[in-house]
């Protein structure tokens, strides 16, 4: 049974990152990244693990180890680092049968230790990627959308996503917040004195940033550059920088194709996260069970989409399942919620797996000139 059957059973991976503060002897700081892994979920399960390869990269550096294993953990060793931020591929075998994988980042910082956890999921008969987004946004506490309509229709995004997480996490306090303008881009949120402001003022720890849903793809360009502009000001206030995939109009569903892969584009660039509601819109109109989440206007959310989003939300940044929430907006019915729920979870757990993009199918898609202007941004992709 355990070959043809999914076990959604998790484990955790230890990842310690130490940096090395050489400044006195070398003109670079370089890093060293010790790994160390319990194999026992996997042996409790029957498997017997024969190979655990890792794989980082940062921007074109890419290095890869097998592990040495040693009775129920496996180790290893990777040195010489540059300072920065790695995406951490994981993959765990039984002879010749990939059995687990898990993706994530970790950054290596002068005179630092940091521990880094990444969720991997059994995946006998197939390959489902779950991806655990850990450090560093499971810490966010203040969260503020930047966007347009697509926000704040049906009382909000925000307004929702602070409903959802106060029913799990009172104690935390969190404060989400939106800066919404009905119809801008980011390019006029960028020019917007208000919109920087607030940015700039409110102690954020996370921007989620929402473009304009059609620009993307009519004008990926200008898009792109209105994120990494808008991307130095949140850095420079401090926080950290998402990302809110839109989806395709109800009447041109080619929309989503190139939607999905500029947000996703972008999200790796940037090293930002990405809530995939797009997906979730796509993954949807595949379902027999489908709902409406679509407004009269056929490109708005209704309620249940700006409901989706918000556990789309609530799962990307926190890793916290929606499904069983009782935070549930009036107007929607309990069964509604409930797929609602179960969609946003399970589409942001298989969202990398399900996006299939690949560095050189984006570098072929995308032209170069998108970003050479901006070097001190390194192309980070967790594939």
């Amino acid at each position: 049974m355990k070959r043809t059957l999914f076990i959604f059973i998790t484990a955790m991976l230890l990842f310690t990152f130490i940096a090395c503060d050489r400044r006195n002897t070398e003109p670079e700081d370089l890093g060293k990244m010790p790994i160390s892994m319990n194999l026992a979920p996997a042996f409790q399960q029957g498997f017997n693990v024969t190979r655990v390869n890792v794989v980082i990269t940062k921007g074109d550096f890419t290095a890869s180890r097998d592990m040495v294993i040693d009775g129920t953990s496996a180790s290893g060793l990777f040195e010489d680092l540059e300072m920065g931020t790695y995406a951490i591929n994981v993959s765990v075998f039984e002879d010749t049968l990939l059995i687990a994988t898990g993706l994530g980042t970790g950054t290596v910082s002068p005179g630092q230790t940091t521990t880094v956890y990444i969720t991997l999921q059994f995946v006998p008969g197939g390959l489902e990627v779950v991806v655990h987004w850990g450090l560093p946004y499971e810490h966010c506490r203040r969260v503020l959308f930047v966007g347009n309509s697509h926000t704040y229709f049906n009382g909000g995004v925000d307004a929702h996503l602070q409903g959802l997480l106060d029913a799990v996490h009172p104690e935390w306090g969190a404060v989400i917040q939106a800066r919404t303008i009905g119809g801008a881009t980011l390019e006029q949120h960028y020019a917007d004195l208000t919109t920087l402001s607030t940015i700039q003022t409110g102690n954020w720890d996370l921007v989620i940033l929402q473009e304009q849903s059609s620009r993307p793809m009519n004008y990926p360009d200008l898009f792109y550059q209105a994120c990494i502009n808008l991307d130095a000001v949140i850095a420079q206030s401090g926080a950290l920088t998402g990302f809110y995939m839109t989806w395709a109009w109800r009447n041109n569903p080619e929309m989503y194709i190139p939607i999905r892969n500029a947000y996703n584009y972008i999200g790796a660039y940037l090293d930002g996260l990405v809530c995939p509601a797009g997906v979730a819109w796509y993954n949807n109109n595949q379902s027999p069970d489908s709902l409406d989440l679509y407004a009269p206007d056929n490109y708005h959310p209704s309620l249940n989409g700006t409901y989706l989003v918000s556990c789309l939300f609530l799962a990307s940044i926190w890793n916290i399942s929606p499904v069983g929430n009782h935070y549930v907006p009036a107007g929607i019915d309990p069964v509604s919620a409930a797929y609602l729920q179960n969609l946003a979870w399970t589409t942001v757990q298989g969202y990398h797996n399900a996006k299939e993009i690949h560095k050189h199918d984006l570098l072929e898609r995308i032209p170069e000139r998108t970003i050479m202007s901006e070097p001190e941004h390194p192309l980070l992709l967790a594939i």
